[in-house]
């Protein structure tokens, strides 16, 4: 199957998921805010680094947020399926915003946290969403993309109308500034309004699923929304290889 994509025209921005960019004709509308709702175990995050990695080898400014994971093993992750960004931190084109440390830093054993240099020492205190914030208003390239692992620590430590304003200023610099942004949510953790509230609020949502069927476990996507897009009315199935995410279908969406 071929689809024309010339790149140019500024309007579709390629994920770096290949299969999923051949299903959309292209990549994703620039200034797109997707919600990625993913079931524990459907490795969703590898679908971020995907991304990530994918901006970057378009030259692109990239951030990345992190509630959850250490950035030292955000970064080994991605190594292992060879996507190494060492380069590209050390050029400046890689921002990684480390909330996660920070979020531990007074009840970890003392011997554990020695390590922090004098910027994260004055950074411990920093609340959380105010970090967020300064994050979402830096000026950078005209080109760029972020993610932020996970809103679903905001929504537990905050409350909603905060995190939904925020969420809407994060959406709103995006198509401002054609950006692609990914918010990571965990499936199923929320309120059914909450959850549905974070659909309705976001751009794009993509679900990620799991199911055993026997012996073997499938898991797959739907795209329930894309805006200017007719989302696809069945499920795709993935699988990760050394690769990464791959989809296992190329049935372009009209």
């Amino acid at each position: 199957m071929e689809y024309i994509f010339d790149g140019t025209s500024g309007y579709m921005t390629p994920t770096g998921i290949e299969g999923l960019d051949v299903q959309l004709g292209g990549g994703v509308p620039s200034g797109i805010t997707i919600l990625l709702l993913a079931e524990p175990g459907t490795s969703s995050e590898i679908f971020a680094q995907q991304f990530v990695y994918g901006g970057l080898t378009e030259g692109e400014e990239v951030y990345y947020f992190s509630t959850d994971h250490p950035i030292d093993e955000i970064i080994e992750d991605m190594k292992n399926f060879g996507w190494d960004i060492e380069d590209y931190i050390n050029n400046n084109q890689m921002d990684f915003i480390d909330a996660y440390s920070l979020r531990f830093y007074n009840v970890l054993p003392k011997h554990l946290s020695i390590d922090l240099s004098a910027k994260d020492f004055i950074k411990q205190n920093i609340d959380a969403m105010n970090l967020l914030k300064v994050v979402i208003n830096e000026p950078r390239k005209e080109k760029y993309r972020g993610v932020i692992d996970s809103i679903s620590f905001f929504l537990r430590a905050y409350e909603l109308n905060d995190v939904v304003e925020e969420i809407e200023v994060i959406s709103a610099i995006g198509k401002a500034t054609n950006a692609v942004q990914l918010i990571m949510m965990t499936s199923g953790m929320h309120d059914p309004i909450i959850e549905n509230t974070m659909k309705d609020i976001c751009d794009g949502v993509i679900e990620f699923r799991m199911k055993e069927k026997g012996s073997e476990v499938e898991r797959s996507i739907l795209i329930r929304k894309m805006r200017g897009m007719i989302p696809p009315s069945k499920t795709i199935s993935y699988n990760i290889t050394k690769k990464g995410i791959e989809l296992e279908t190329t049935t372009r969406i009209l």
